[in-house]
C-alpha cells in the first residue's frame, strides 16, 4: 500500500486496511482546529424553542385579556374575536413543539453519551 509524502498537508497514519488512524489523545486534532470558534447552538433549534415560547405565551396572554377584548363591532368578523378563537391552537402548536424539542435534545444527549 502506498501513502503520499507528508509535505504540507501532514502525516496521516492508516491501518492496514488502509483507514485513518485516530490518536488517543482527544485534546489534538490532526488538521489544526481547535473548534473554540463555531457556535454550539444550532440557530434553526433556537429558533424553535423561541417560536414555541412565542405561541404558548401569545396563547396565555390572549386568554388572560380576553375580557377587554370584548366590545361593539361595527359589523363584519372583529379581529379579537379571530385571535380568541386561535388562542387554543397557539397554545396546542407550542407544547407540540416543545414536546419535540425535548425528544431532539433526548436523542442528541443518547448519542453524545454513546
Amino acid at each position: 500500500m502506498e501513502q503520499g509524502t507528508a509535505g504540507a498537508v501532514g502525516f496521516r497514519e492508516v491501518d492496514p486496511d488502509g483507514n485513518p488512524v485516530r490518536s488517543e489523545a482527544p485534546a489534538e486534532r490532526e488538521d489544526g482546529y481547535d473548534g473554540g470558534s463555531a457556535l454550539a447552538i444550532n440557530p434553526f433549534i433556537a429558533a424553535l424553542w423561541l417560536l414555541a415560547a412565542a405561541l404558548i405565551g401569545g396563547g396565555a396572554w390572549v386568554f388572560l385579556n380576553a375580557n377587554s377584548m370584548v366590545g361593539p363591532s361595527a359589523g363584519g368578523m372583529p379581529t379579537s374575536f379571530l385571535v380568541f378563537t386561535f388562542a387554543p391552537y397557539a397554545i396546542f402548536a407550542g407544547l407540540a413543539a416543545l414536546v419535540c424539542l425535548l425528544f431532539w435534545h433526548a436523542v442528541q444527549w443518547q448519542r453524545r453519551r454513546r
